[in-house]
């Protein structure tokens, strides 16, 4: 350290500015490669958090949902024009599971094709009562309330049921059943 200070000392002050520029020259590309392999470890860590996160989620829905007891409801509409679905309340065995109101948006999403989870839980195995309540107006804005039921049984299995609003291409009006995925 002594004879750099001295070398640093007989240089003046033109070579102690050199040997300053030439060692914080030196440390950002020391930094700068440095960096690019914290960069790449820090990706790295992304990516498996990412993936721990994803085994996670489908060790959760394993744990909460077993294939003997899960249990889902879906929602579709298909290309129904003089129905707006305004909200949809279910009941499970004379208990109200769930309920939703929809928006502009998502009636458009199901009249394009798509289809909504509304409730996912544990059913036993067993006879069961489903009861779908559907609101919403007709093409005049009037008002229109329908209910559909279903008793179904429940196997050790996933039992999947979906609450279909169709159109009746005859009677020009919509049509609501409760069915069951095979």
């Amino acid at each position: 350290m002594e004879l750099v200070l001295s070398r640093v000392h007989s240089l003046g002050r033109f070579g102690a500015f050199l040997l300053v520029l030439f060692g914080f020259v030196f440390s950002q590309s020391a930094l700068s490669a440095g960096d690019a392999g914290l960069e790449n470890t820090i990706e790295d860590l992304k990516a498996e958090v990412i993936e721990l996160n994803r085994e996670l989620f489908e060790l959760e829905e394993q744990l909460l949902y077993p294939a003997t007891t899960s249990f889902a409801v879906f929602v579709s509409m298909d290309s129904v024009k003089n129905f707006e679905l305004t909200s949809l309340k279910l009941e499970l065995d004379q208990a109200a599971v769930t309920s939703h109101l929809y928006s502009a948006e998502q009636v458009d999403a199901l009249r394009r094709g798509g289809i909504q989870k509304l409730f996912q839980g544990n059913l036993k195995p067993g006879m069961h009562h489903l009861k779908a309540q559907i609101q919403g107006k007709d093409s005049d804005g009037r008002p229109v309330q329908r209910t559909v039921v279903a008793d179904f049984g429940k196997a050790r299995s996933t039992k999947y049921l979906e609450v279909k609003i169709s159109q009746n291409p005859k009677k020009q009006r919509p049509e609501f059943a409760i069915v069951e995925w095979k």
